[in-house]
């Protein structure tokens, strides 16, 4: 089973230059990734905090549509926060954020469970990231709580960086939190903008050794890029996996849906759980390759539908396929 901890919020979309407005969907990164493990039948528990105000209501229904099991999640009194997710020409998605004191970010220590109820819940590896783990207070009461679980070695910690620049982050403090994240992970996932942003380099700069230093103690990281595909950085070793070829609509959840597959593919291979870095370590790159390819044709095939729409595990095994 595969704990997932994080924002669920409303994404307003709209596509630049359009007189139609914004239409409200349900959003996060977290509880895409949720809805992307749901899809692909892999047994999941999504730990959120959602509002009971009628945005809440929304999410609820829209992610117990994907049958997401909520039952960890908690009932909350704050509103709902909101992203408006602007599409422009090219089909990519550029944010803005509603977020203060919203419900999302007011995490207390009470409300994350002991590593002794996570391995009662049979939890192989928890998925965490994006604004959950950078907004306050409750990011400092889940980075406590993610350290905890890592000084256990007996689950795995995956970490979806996904920066949001443009809720006006500082980098230097957006690095240090990230750095000491990374230090409690065994997976990190990064697009090259999240990088090259955290270090202030130019786009296509060379990442080598960030990657370098990112994956000492056998860690695995995750670097996407879009159009030119994914490298997957590994004991000094580089998988690099191409793109698919698409027809873009646009890019929401996409980068959530490869991270949920990804890791979809790794519970099928028994490589999460306890002992976390010995086991990716008997990942052959064979196998390690293949995850990445699954997780990279799920993306495409977000890449073609409005919105994060995640696919079957039978849609992406014909997309390999053909």
């Amino acid at each position: 089973m595969i704990l997932v901890i994080g924002e669920a919020l409303i994404d307003l979309i709209g596509h630049e230059g359009s007189s139609q407005g914004y239409n409200p969907v349900v959003g996060g990164a977290n509880a895409n990734v949720a809805m992307a493990l749901a899809r692909v039948d892999v047994p999941h528990r999504f730990l959120a905090r959602i509002s009971g105000d009628s945005f809440g209501h929304k999410i609820r229904g829209h992610l117990e549509s994907y049958t997401v099991d909520l039952s960890l999640s908690i009932a909350a009194t704050e509103q709902t926060t909101l992203a408006i997710a602007t599409i422009d020409s090219a089909g990519v998605a550029n944010y803005s954020f509603y977020i203060n004191g919203t419900a999302d970010w007011a995490w207390e220590p009470k409300e994350l469970p002991t590593i002794e109820a996570v391995n009662q819940l049979g939890a192989k590896a928890v998925q965490f990231g994006c604004l959950t783990a950078a907004i306050e207070p409750g990011s400092g009461v889940m980075a406590d709580w993610l350290a905890t679980l890592s000084a256990s070695r007996q689950i795995t910690l995956s970490h979806d960086l996904n920066i949001r620049p443009s809720l006006g982050f500082e980098r230097t403090v957006e690095l240090d939190r990230v750095l000491a994240l990374n230090k409690a992970s065994h997976i990190i996932k990064a697009s090259d903008a999240d990088i090259e942003w955290l270090f202030d380099l130019e786009a296509g700069a060379d990442l080598t050794n960030i990657a370098e230093q990112w994956t000492r103690g056998g860690k695995v990281l995750i670097v996407t890029m879009g159009g030119d595909g994914v490298l997957v950085y590994r004991n000094d070793q580089v998988i690099e996996v191409p793109a698919q070829e698409i027809m873009l609509v646009d890019t929401v959840g996409a980068g959530d849906t490869f991270m949920a597959n990804f890791l979809a593919k790794l519970s099928d291979l028994d490589a999460l759980g306890s002992e976390p870095v010995a086991k990716l370590n008997e990942l052959t790159p064979d196998e390690m390759r293949s995850a990445a390819e699954y997780a990279t044709a799920a993306a495409a095939i977000v890449c073609e539908r409005v919105g994060c729409q995640p696919p079957t595990r039978a849609e992406v095994e014909a997309r390999l396929q053909a």
